[in-house]
Formats: C-alpha cells, structure tokens, sequence
C-alpha cells in the first residue's frame, strides 16, 4: 500500500469516527435532559410528601394547642412535639425549593449549552463529514489519475 493509500484509508477511519461520535453524542445529550427532567419529578414528588407532612403536623399543632387551652393547668399539655415537627417539615420543604431553584438555574445553563451542542451534533459535524468524504473522493479520483508520459 502507497503513501497516499494509507493516507485515504487514515481519512475514511476518521470519518467513521465522527459519525460514530456524533450519534454516542447525541445520546448523551438526550440522556442528560432525561436525567433533569426525573431530578426534577424526584424533589417534586418529595416536596409534594412533605407539603402532606406538614398540612397534618399543623393541624395536629393546632389540634394540641386548642386541648392545651382548654386543659387543666394543674395538668398542661406540651405541644412542643407537634410545633418541633412543623419547623423541621418546614426547613426541609424551604430545602427542597431551594434545590429546586438551583436545578432549574442549572438546568437551564444546561440546556442552553446542550443546545448549541446539540446544533454542532446535527448541522456542524454533518457539514464536515461530507466535506471530509468529497476530500476523500477528490483524492481517490487523482489516486486513479496516472500520470502522463513524458
């Protein structure tokens, strides 16, 4: 095999790899959306638990409270478990919003890159590949060319 053979043949290797490359890519792409989007449905479904949570731990709060004062005061009742359960409830609802609100800045960072990335997968590389397969047929056709005799 020439020069130019391994040459033509190094070009054809490297264009599979690109097309290779751009469908793992894209995969990837697709992949990291998906992977937002269930981020996203896990804190919601634990800030919706945890919404529940705390709509019964106030109302048992409230409920304590209407017993305490109606109790004896030689016998009070102590609430301080059903109002430390509405501020723990509480934190860890304000958490999840607050991951929420950083998903969704990230996300959106994300998706903006993953756009233009996803753009480079489908337009960009597409173009290069069949620039690089007319180089190829270019250089095959002067491969085939012989030269003129003197």
């Amino acid at each position: 095999m020439t020069g130019i053979h391994a040459d033509i043949d190094a070009l054809k290797g490297l264009h599979q790899a690109l097309v290779r490359y751009r469908h793992a890519q894209r995969d990837v792409t697709v992949s990291g959306e998906g992977q937002l989007t269930a981020t996203r449905a896990s804190l919601e479904a634990r800030a919706s638990r945890l919404r529940a949570q705390l709509e019964l731990g106030q109302a048992e709060y409230a409920a304590c409270q209407d017993r305490a004062a109606q109790a004896d005061p030689d016998n009070p009742v102590d609430c301080s478990g059903y109002a430390r359960a509405v501020e723990q409830n509480s934190g860890r609802l304000e958490q999840i919003r607050l991951w929420q609100q950083r998903i969704d800045a990230e996300a959106s960072e994300f998706s903006g890159i993953a756009g233009q990335f996803a753009d480079l997968l489908e337009n960009d590389l597409p173009r290069m590949e069949e620039h690089l397969v007319a180089i190829i047929a270019s250089l095959e056709a002067a491969r085939r060319v012989q030269p003129a005799a003197s």
